[in-house]
C-alpha cells in the first residue's frame, strides 16, 4: 500500500465501468474505493476487481477520507456531490458537464478556489494522442469538429451539455484564446433538438462544429488546416495528412488500447498528478467555466426564435 493513492469512484454506471475502473483497478499506484447506492452493482464490481473498500453512503465515504474522488453519477447530482467533497478538502474529478446550470457551476468553482482543493473535469479528447498532435500544429487557420449520431434527438439543454460539450470544449482547446463572433444554427422538431451547427473565432483561427443526431451514421471527424497542410482525423483513431498534393496515412499503434486512443489513459495520469500535488490554479478553474459558459451561450442562441 506504500505510496499508493486511494481513489473513490462515486457512481458505477457505464462510463465508470467501461472507462475508469479498468484503468484504476490495474494501476500500480492506485487503491480504488467504490461507492454506489446499488448494492448488487457494488458487490459484483468489488468481486470482479477484488476491491475491499466499498460504500453505499456518500457521508460514510467522506468520513473514510479517501485521497481523492471521481464523480460518475448522473449530471443532476454532480454539483451537490462535488460540493460535499470539496468542503471536506477532497480533490474531485467530475465527468462532464459539471452542471446543467452555470450558476451551480460557479458555486462549485468558487468552493474549489476557496477551499484550495483541486477540481478536474473529464474532457478525455484533450488527451487523445491524435488530438494532441493537432494541438501542436502552429497557426491553424481553420478547424472543424463534427460528431454525429443516429435517431437520437434530445432536449436542447441535455443535448448540448451532456454530448455536444465534447465538440465545444475540444474546439476551444485547439483554438486557444478568447471566443468571439459566435454564430449558431439549430434545427428543432417537436421541442427536441435534432441538429446544431456552430461557428466562432479564436485569434486568427476560424472554428466550426456540429452535431447531427438524426444522421445516417455514428461518426466523429476533425479537420485542421494550416498554410500548405490539411489534417483529417476519424473517430480519434486514424487520419491523413495532406501537403503538396500528397497524402500520408496516420494510424494508431497496433497494440494501443481504445481507452488510450480516446485519451482516457493519459487523462487519468494527469488527474492523478493533480490530485497528489493538490494543484489548484485560477486559470484551470476559469478554463472549466469558459467551456460551460460557451455551452450556455450556444444554448441561448439555439433557442432564439424557435418554438419549444
Amino acid at each position: 500500500m506504500e505510496n499508493k493513492i486511494k481513489i473513490a469512484l462515486i457512481g458505477l454506471g457505464q462510463i465508470a465501468q467501461k472507462a475508469y475502473l479498468p484503468i484504476l483497478a490495474n494501476h500500480t499506484k492506485v487503491v480504488p474505493v467504490l461507492c454506489t447506492r446499488n448494492p448488487k452493482t457494488l458487490a459484483a464490481l468489488a468481486q470482479k476487481y477484488r476491491i475491499r473498500d466499498t460504500y453505499t453512503n456518500l457521508e460514510q465515504l467522506i468520513r473514510s477520507k479517501p485521497d481523492a474522488a471521481m464523480v460518475h453519477s448522473s449530471t443532476e447530482s454532480h454539483a451537490g456531490i462535488a460540493l460535499q467533497l470539496l468542503k471536506a478538502e477532497i480533490p474531485v474529478f467530475v465527468d462532464k458537464p459539471l452542471s446543467y446550470s452555470l450558476e451551480e457551476t460557479d458555486q462549485v468553482l468558487e468552493c474549489a478556489f476557496l477551499s484550495k482543493t483541486p477540481l478536474y473535469l473529464g474532457f478525455n479528447r484533450r488527451f487523445a494522442p491524435m488530438i494532441r498532435a493537432l494541438a501542436a500544429v502552429p497557426d491553424p487557420g481553420q478547424i472543424s469538429w463534427h460528431k454525429n449520431r443516429v435517431d437520437l434527438p434530445g432536449l436542447p439543454r441535455t443535448f448540448i451539455f451532456d454530448d455536444f460539450i465534447h465538440v465545444v470544449d475540444s474546439l476551444r482547446f485547439l483554438g486557444k484564446g478568447p471566443v468571439r463572433n459566435l454564430h449558431v444554427f439549430a434545427s428543432m422538431n417537436g421541442g427536441m433538438l435534432e441538429n446544431i451547427q456552430v461557428r466562432w473565432q479564436q485569434g486568427d483561427t476560424l472554428l466550426s462544429g456540429g452535431m447531427n443526431r438524426v444522421s445516417g451514421i455514428t461518426e466523429e471527424r476533425v479537420e485542421l488546416y494550416s498554410k500548405g497542410n490539411k489534417w483529417t482525423m476519424d473517430d480519434l483513431s486514424s487520419g491523413t495528412h495532406c501537403a503538396n498534393e500528397q497524402t500520408s496515412a496516420m494510424t494508431s499503434g497496433s497494440w494501443d488500447t481504445t481507452l488510450y486512443k480516446r485519451g482516457f489513459v493519459d487523462m487519468v495520469e494527469d488527474w492523478l498528478h493533480v490530485a497528489q500535488s493538490r494543484t489548484v490554479s485560477a486559470p484551470s478553474l476559469e478554463d472549466i467555466r469558459a467551456t460551460h459558459q460557451l455551452c450556455e451561450a450556444i444554448l441561448g442562441k439555439a433557442l432564439e426564435g424557435t418554438k419549444i
